[in-house]
């Protein structure tokens, strides 16, 4: 297998996993014509596009993206930063920093990197920055959630970490400065391999060589990255602003457009804004999706072109199960929300109920798998043979921003007090939801997830030493049949394994799938670019005009 400078395809079977929002700053007034309030049509400013966002990111941090602000920071740092291969439509890739990628057997990859692909600081990207970042994230001290992103590598221990005392992974071999080889730990599905790449992102190693894993989320350059590799380059974050400048070495071409502000704000105010053209296209899904009652109104401006697409991203309830042991409780809980009611009437039927960590389109969803159908007696008796304290009180953890994940959060509290379940909700920002979900500080708390295709997913929120694991979820049969379904490249195989792994997982709920949405995508006419879709996006950002 190998991929070259031109477009390689591996389309996969049919269908996706419809598989994480936010204080709103506005910009001040003396701030330029970009970022203020001023109405300006997108034909007046060529080289400059304007994106709504309602997820504020804290900062630019691609190795973990919790202390970032989850997918706001990951939709900018794509701007940023560039990956070995990029994914423009399901299994179906394009390299970007790889010059050609190359199967060599079934457990070695042979990857060359452009040799015209450097820093914006000047110095060249190597194959020694990739082996420093594979290093890092691997290094059991470093706070990181893209560790899946390379468990399947040799030289990993069972939680995908460094042995203790090894300081170097096995699985990456420098050849020479644009040269490595990447050896996993047991043959698996080369597109896992490319698919995970797509998300990998590469750090400079002349930055970060002096840095301590241990502290690394406080190093000063993720609120300034002012070293990067992709077509755009940091310029500043404030009042709520994200503005990036063109990069002019850029190895694949300068961008066409020399400017990229990102507005922080709520959701209704992007509808606004789409209207009146003080910004060309919302972020699309997580960071910037568009209300389901307004999208309507969107599709009823001329001057903007809409695109629905599905999504690996779905809503759901953590629970905390240090807090909420008996998997009773966790299962009435799940009995007693209307989720059909929250799809209906919310969401105005552009979603559909989830069940499970996989949709029902995906290839390796069992469609027999434990349903929660909306049953309040069910639950009432439920409670009732757990012993549940009906006095007790949880904090119910909602963060602002989303209008649809408010709404259904109300919806959510009326349903469980209704079976006996007291619950206060609390509001925070995006940010401090997610510092509260990370310390496990919370009972119960409202959040979304996006995976990748490969149905090993969702180990990185179930598997007991999952980076996204705030439930706290501890089954030993989960983590060992993500450990086999790791080893198997056979589709039959491992749909017996996964078949199991979500059922175990949908009995224990250790968190309740809600409903999975989908993408929104509002782009101004005069742009010529693949708006805010899942797929690629940010490949070929260079290459955008507005007319």
């Amino acid at each position: 297998m190998r991929l070259t400078m031109k477009k390689v395809s591996c389309i996969c079977v049919a269908g996706l996993l419809l598989l994480t929002t936010a204080c709103t700053p506005k910009p001040e007034a003396s701030q330029s014509p970009a970022s203020s309030g001023a109405v300006s049509a997108a034909s007046s400013h060529p080289d400059r596009i304007t994106i709504g966002m309602t997820n504020p990111p804290t900062m630019f941090n691609p190795i973990d993206t919790d202390a970032s602000g989850s997918n706001a920071a990951t939709f900018i740092n794509r701007y940023l930063y560039d990956t070995l291969l990029k994914m423009t439509a399901p299994l179906e890739f394009k390299l970007q920093l790889a010059e050609s990628f190359e199967q060599k057997d079934s457990k070695t990859y042979v990857v060359k990197l452009r040799k015209d692909a450097n820093w914006s600081d000047g110095k060249p990207v190597t194959a020694q920055d990739f082996e420093f970042t594979a290093n890092l994230v691997a290094h059991p001290k470093t706070l990181t959630t893209i560790r899946t992103y390379i468990n399947y590598l040799d030289g990993l221990n069972e939680k995908g970490r460094l042995p203790e005392g090894v300081t170097m992974l096995s699985g990456v071999k420098v050849i020479d400065d644009k040269t490595f080889e990447l050896v996993t730990a047991n043959a698996v599905d080369p597109n896992m391999v490319k698919e995970r790449l797509c998300d990998f992102p590469i750090i400079p190693k002349h930055v970060f060589e002096t840095a301590d894993p241990s502290t690394l989320n406080s190093h000063a350059f993720w609120k300034n990255p002012n070293v990067t590799d992709g077509p755009y380059t940091f310029n500043k974050f404030e009042n709520g602003v994200v503005q990036l400048a063109a990069n002019p070495s850029y190895y694949r071409g300068a961008p066409k457009i020399k400017e990229v502000v990102v507005k922080v704000m709520p959701a209704a105010n992007m509808v606004a804004q789409l209207q009146s053209q003080e910004i060309d296209m919302n972020a699309g899904q997580g960071p910037g999706n568009i209300p389901p009652k307004e999208w309507e109104t969107i599709k009823k401006m001329n001057h903007v072109q809409t695109t629905e697409e599905p999504t690996r991203r779905y809503n759901s309830i953590e629970i905390n199960t240090t807090k909420i042991p008996d998997k009773r409780v966790r299962q009435a809980m799940a009995y007693a929300i209307n989720r059909e009611a929250i799809v209906n009437q919310l969401m105005k039927g552009i979603g559909e109920v989830q069940n499970g960590p996989y949709a029902v389109s995906h290839p390796y969803y069992d469609k027999d798998i434990k349903k929660y159908s909306y049953d309040p007696e069910k639950a009432k008796q439920l409670l009732k043979e757990a012993g549940w304290d009906s006095s007790k009180t949880l904090d119910f953890i909602v963060p602002t921003g989303d209008a649809v994940r408010e709404m259904a959060g109300n919806i959510i509290q009326q349903n469980l007090e209704a079976v006996g379940v007291k619950v206060k909700q609390v509001n925070f920002d995006f940010a401090t939801a997610v510092q509260r979900a990370v310390k496990g500080d919370f009972d119960l708390l409202i959040s979304s997830f996006s995976t990748i295709i490969d149905p090993d997913g969702p180990s990185n929120t179930y598997k007991s030493t999952a980076a996204l694991n705030d439930m706290r979820y501890n089954n030993p049969r989960v983590d060992e049949l993500f450990a086999l379904g790791m080893k198997e490249t056979t589709k039959d195989k491992r749909f017996a394994i996964y078949k199991e792994l979500q059922n175990v997982i949908q009995e224990d709920v250790p968190l309740i799938t809600i409903y999975s949405e989908k993408n929104l995508i509002a782009l101004n006419k005069s742009v010529t670019g693949r708006g805010g879709t899942i797929y690629g996006m940010h490949y070929d950002v260079n290459e955008w005009t507005i007319k």
